[in-house]
């Protein structure tokens, strides 16, 4: 019986503790800041659409959602830019790119940069 405990303990343990290891070690070993973190992820994202929908995803932190009228693409519009956007206007942002085009009437009305939001540091 003593054996068999054992050997569960170590089952539930070593996983447990591998997991916390890698994680640890991800962060400590990890040298680029959130912002450069959050904008490598904004990079690879792709949008060129007309909204047909905006909302604020409640399950997501009540980020504002746009939502395209063809294929119903969903983007999430960082909150400093929430009050810019109406239903009916363009938004275009490449692949690889951190300038967001944003379209009314089929003029430019504005190019937003990623480079200038403010992510905070630390804790």
């Amino acid at each position: 019986m003593k054996k068999e405990w054992w050997i569960l303990i170590i089952i539930i343990l070593f996983p447990m503790g591998l997991i916390i290891g890698i994680g640890t070690f991800n962060y400590l070993t990890e040298t680029r800041t959130r912002k450069q973190i959050y904008l490598d992820n904004v990079k690879k994202l792709a949008f060129h659409n007309s909204i047909n929908n905006i909302y604020k995803e409640k399950r997501d932190h009540n980020v504002l959602i746009i939502k395209g009228k063809r294929n119903d693409e969903k983007y999430k519009i960082y909150s400093n830019w929430e009050h810019k956007f109406l239903i009916g206007d363009s938004v275009s942002k490449d692949s690889g790119s951190l300038k967001l085009e944003h379209y009314r009437d089929g003029k430019l009305l504005e190019v937003l940069d990623y480079n200038d939001i403010y992510i905070r540091e630390g804790w």
